[in-house]
């Protein structure tokens, strides 16, 4: 009768150190879970942020909207206004095929404010569809970067800014 006892006692034993054994398993996938989440929020809003500079490096380089001089090298950092006024037309035209692949979804614009009064252009603007959730709210990730605006026409120069979002 005391072997059977003490058996019994033993297989108690057994089974309370293999459920804590597996409880203390559960707590360390439950921690594991969530520090893999939050890593993974933080990695995809770290790519997102580089889309966005990608984003605004693309465009602040585009020969479309760059003062030049005839064959000389473009300025730096200068949009030409006559170029401006007429960029989101175009880019309009090639939508679907150039400007989408460069861009993709995000919205572009210049803002003068030097010399008064300030003017806006939208040259880009593309919004992912919502039709399979109508009610989901958009990542906007903007970006600023100061330009210099040329007249062409006049000679003279301004200031702006350019505002780079992009959506995910």
């Amino acid at each position: 009768m005391n072997t059977n006892r003490s058996a019994q006692i033993r297989m108690t034993e057994t089974i309370a150190v293999l459920f804590i054994f597996f409880v203390l398993i559960m707590f360390g996938l439950i921690f594991y879970y969530q520090y893999h989440k939050v890593s993974l929020k933080e990695k995809q809003a770290e790519l997102f942020a580089t889309r966005a500079l990608d984003t605004t490096l693309k465009t602040l380089f585009l020969p479309e909207l760059a003062c030049s001089k005839g064959e000389a090298e473009p300025e730096a950092n200068c949009f030409d206004l006559m170029k401006l006024r007429h960029a989101n037309q175009t880019i309009q035209d090639h939508l679907a095929d150039y400007y989408f692949d460069l861009f993709s979804y995000a919205k572009i614009s210049v803002t003068r404010t030097y010399p008064a009064p300030s003017e806006s252009w939208i040259i880009y603007e593309k919004k992912p569809g919502q039709l399979d959730q109508p009610n989901q709210e958009l990542n906007y990730e903007p970006t600023f970067f100061v330009v210099t605006l040329k007249d062409g026409i006049t000679g003279s120069y301004g200031f702006g800014f350019i505002e780079v979002g992009v959506y995910s």
